[in-house]
């Protein structure tokens, strides 16, 4: 799909045979790439959303599975315990040729003892059948973390293979971006080469006129804080599924590694993200909360709001975690945390 959708954009970029392109048709063909280029990059940050959210929820069953495990292992042991002293119980009885309470009884020598005497083969009846009933108890347990550990199992190959097909569209995706890019006439090339400066020209001024500002941001310490926290890593490269300044970092990674740093811990995902939070009107945002675009059932991208209308992102593939203005972004949603100072 995505082979053929460059096809039919090439097909529309070629110029008339034999006329030399104008500018006028140079800078069309360069927008039109613009165009194509934020599509796959649109649809290539939606994929990597809904892979940090498969991933997370391989990662939780896988941390079920492990729990099933060790309560497996520990209930095999108490029912090892349980069975071995049963055991040793029937020896016991066997070894006494039948040693029952009339026995007891005949043989003593003082009636006042009778009732010690009962109450000790009460006191052992009782905790037999204390014995059986917790084997018992411990055989059902056995079979239903059996169970729960097959359902796991199962589940989390369900998940890796789609964690797999994902990984697999989102890599088919930059490919295609890649090959778009690299099939380009010079010209048109330059003409997105020089769009790229201005926009990084741009990013860079909004990013000194922030740290010239910043100490009159209004926000309490830890707010500020989490702003000069985040303007550590711009420049960073933006990297699919990328968490740390070393490997890079996609929208959600860099919230969730920023936020670890103030007491709050994310799964890595923007929508799961999202839901941890407490809404605030967009007009009432304030430095450190997060900014979320798309749906409440999915937001495929995020940023740190970091006061005068901008924010930190990591926008798309090729690009670096930056400053930009929040204006006519098509925010849709602003959520607040209970962050701390570290």
């Amino acid at each position: 799909m995505a082979v053929a959708c460059l096809c039919l954009l090439g097909a529309a970029l070629v110029p008339a045979a034999g006329a030399a392109p104008s500018i006028e048709d140079l800078e069309a063909q360069a927008q039109a790439v613009r165009r194509e280029v934020a599509r796959l990059d649109r649809r290539a940050a939606v994929l990597t959303e809904k892979y940090n959210a498969a991933r997370s929820a391989l990662d939780a069953v896988n941390i079920r599975l492990q729990e099933a495990r060790r309560d497996l292992e520990r209930v095999q042991l108490e029912l090892d315990a349980a069975q071995a002293l049963r055991g040793e119980r029937l020896v016991a009885m066997y070894k006494s040729d039948g040693y029952s309470v009339l026995d007891v009884l005949f043989t003593l020598s003082d009636l006042g003892e009778a009732d010690t005497q009962l109450g000790y083969f009460r006191s052992i009846d009782e905790a037999d059948q204390q014995t059986v009933t917790r084997i018992a108890a411990m055989e059902a347990r056995l079979e239903g973390l059996t169970e729960q550990i097959d359902e796991d199992r199962a589940e989390a190959l369900e998940k890796e293979i789609g964690l797999r097909e994902q990984q697999a569209a989102i890599e088919d995706g930059l490919a295609a971006r890649e090959h778009l890019l690299t099939d380009l006439d010079a010209r048109v090339k330059k003409l997105l080469a020089r769009q790229s400066r201005l926009e990084r020209e741009a990013a860079a001024r909004l990013a000194r006129e922030a740290g010239v500002s910043i100490a009159t941001i209004h926000g309490t310490p830890a707010q500020i804080a989490v702003v000069r926290e985040t303007m550590k890593y711009l420049g960073i490269p933006y990297v699919w599924a990328g968490a740390t300044p070393s490997g890079g970092f996609d929208c959600s990674g860099l919230v969730m590694y920023v936020y670890a740093k103030f007491g709050v811990r994310f799964p890595h995902g923007a929508t799961m993200q999202a839901r941890m939070g407490d809404p605030v009107a967009i007009a009432e945002a304030q430095p450190a909360d997060l900014v979320f675009f798309g749906t409440p059932s999915f937001y495929h991208h995020v940023g740190i709001y970091i006061g005068h209308g901008l924010f930190i992102e990591a926008p798309r593939t090729g690009d670096v975690v930056k400053v930009s203005k929040l204006a006519g972004r098509g925010c849709t949603l602003i959520c607040r945390y209970a962050i701390r100072l570290p």
